[in-house]
């Protein structure tokens, strides 16, 4: 009888270590869904009545290029990771005239301006930004030629 309150206290503090985990893991699990993280869209289109070379990658994947006519688009999707470092750009060209290189999604500018959409529309000037509520397009870079 002597150690019967000892095993009682670590069956307790067992107990307690465990319901503690549990507990962690579901409220971790609830904050967030994916711990890949959230699905960000990017979408370039085309507004302009020429041909617009579009090239975009990052530092691990590479789009490709693309060239789209007027009203066309080019689209993909990733996994915006918890360190908020993804940056994908674009260089943009008319036949050899080259428009410029930009950003279209820089984590620490973009996470809470389009959190799920980032929407670009390439126009006569330069290339507009549209966020996850479009309240009108913004012109975020201009055109170099």
């Amino acid at each position: 009888m002597v150690n019967s309150p000892k095993i009682n206290l670590n069956s307790i503090f067992c107990s307690m270590f465990i319901i503690s985990i549990v507990v962690i893991s579901l409220i971790c699990s609830e904050a967030n869904e994916d711990p890949r993280g959230p699905v960000v869209r990017v979408t370039i289109q085309n507004d302009n009545d020429y041909l617009l070379g579009v090239h975009c990658k990052s530092r691990d994947d590479d789009i490709g290029f693309h060239i789209l006519a007027k009203g066309q688009l080019i689209r993909w999707k990733f996994r915006q990771y918890f360190h908020f470092s993804t940056l994908f750009f674009c260089g943009f060209s008319q036949g050899q005239i080259k428009k410029g290189v930009f950003e279209v999604y820089n984590a620490p500018r973009d996470i809470y301006r389009c959190t799920q959409n980032c929407t670009w529309m390439a126009k006569s000037d330069g290339l507009y930004g549209y966020a996850d509520v479009p309240k009108g397009a913004t012109l975020i870079y201009k055109w170099f030629k």
